[in-house]
């Protein structure tokens, strides 16, 4: 196991780019002592634990038209735009059994990232059975407007994207001076202020959340101040990023399957050809821990 970090950007159905990245990752036992992920990172990042590989790729692409697992009907019927029990328990569980023992008994530590609603800032949770780590990633992947808030450990919480979507500084504050990160966005991204229509819809929260507003206001200011300090990082050498090689329009509720198996296979190429610099940047560190 590698003492280094790995940093799991969110990006809803983006994470397919995540999904490759992680299962050529296991393909070749590359094992990190600490997982960070938000939102979507988060729920691949499950699967990278357990070591399902190919599991967050089903899912994704072999039910992207299933009405059953996300769209409008389910945001009408329960209020929530994404089906979570459907996606934990049945049936997709049964159909993608997930290895509860491998995930318990795993020495890798996973913080899964949310955003306090009360206070708009972020909070990391670390469970250890798979009831408890159901309710971290829902709390984590719970898209503001278009899902209800998740109570966990007498917090209400959403989307972790929102407080803090690269989880860098977290790993820093872990006493990892070695990090790996996965992004979703090609090279040069940038977030834009919010919309006229997001702007109608944060008022509709205000009276009950202002933190949290706050927070959302500000959330394409701490997304590219994030970039921007990813990018001196790493030109420093002092993370190593993989990232998307070109650009792959999918909306955040992408239904084309074509299209998220292009990005899952982007996923695949990238880490591929950054396989020679990933063994490289372990290894030196593989090194330094064996000669203390």
């Amino acid at each position: 196991m590698i003492n280094a970090a790995l940093v799991l950007e969110g990006g809803s159905l983006r994470s397919l780019y995540t999904a490759g990245v992680l299962d050529v990752l296991m393909e070749n036992g590359i094992e990190f002592a600490c997982v960070i992920g938000v939102s979507a990172g988060a729920l691949c990042g499950a699967n990278y634990i357990a070591r399902h590989i190919g599991n967050s790729a089903k899912i994704n692409i072999l039910h992207s038209n299933d009405s059953n697992f996300f769209g409008i009907r389910q945001f009408l019927l329960k209020g929530s735009i994404f089906n979570f029990d459907y996606l934990f328990y049945k049936p997709i569980k049964e159909l993608y059994p997930y290895n509860e023992e491998k995930f318990m008994n795993s020495k890798q530590r996973f913080l899964i990232g949310a955003t306090d609603c009360v206070t708009g800032k972020a909070v990391y949770f670390e469970k250890h059975n798979y009831s408890e780590l159901v309710i971290a990633l829902k709390a984590s992947s719970s898209i503001p407007f278009f899902c209800k808030p998740v109570k966990i450990d007498d917090l209400i919480c959403l989307d972790g994207g929102v407080a803090d979507p690269i989880g860098i500084n977290k790993a820093f504050s872990e006493g990892f001076d070695k990090v790996v990160a996965v992004l979703t966005r090609h090279a040069g991204h940038r977030k834009q202020p919010p919309s006229g229509l997001n702007n109608i819809l944060l008022k509709m929260y205000n009276k009950k959340y202002p933190e949290l507003i706050a927070t959302m206001k500000n959330r394409y200011k701490k997304y590219n101040s994030l970039i921007d300090e990813i990018n001196v990082l790493e030109n420093e050498g002092k993370i190593l990023v993989l990232r998307p090689s070109r650009e792959v329009k999918i909306k955040r509720l992408e239904r084309d399957a074509r299209k998220l198996t292009d990005m899952y296979f982007l996923g695949r190429d990238d880490a591929g050809r950054m396989l020679n610099k990933i063994y490289d940047y372990i290894n030196w560190l593989y090194r330094r821990d064996n000669e203390i």
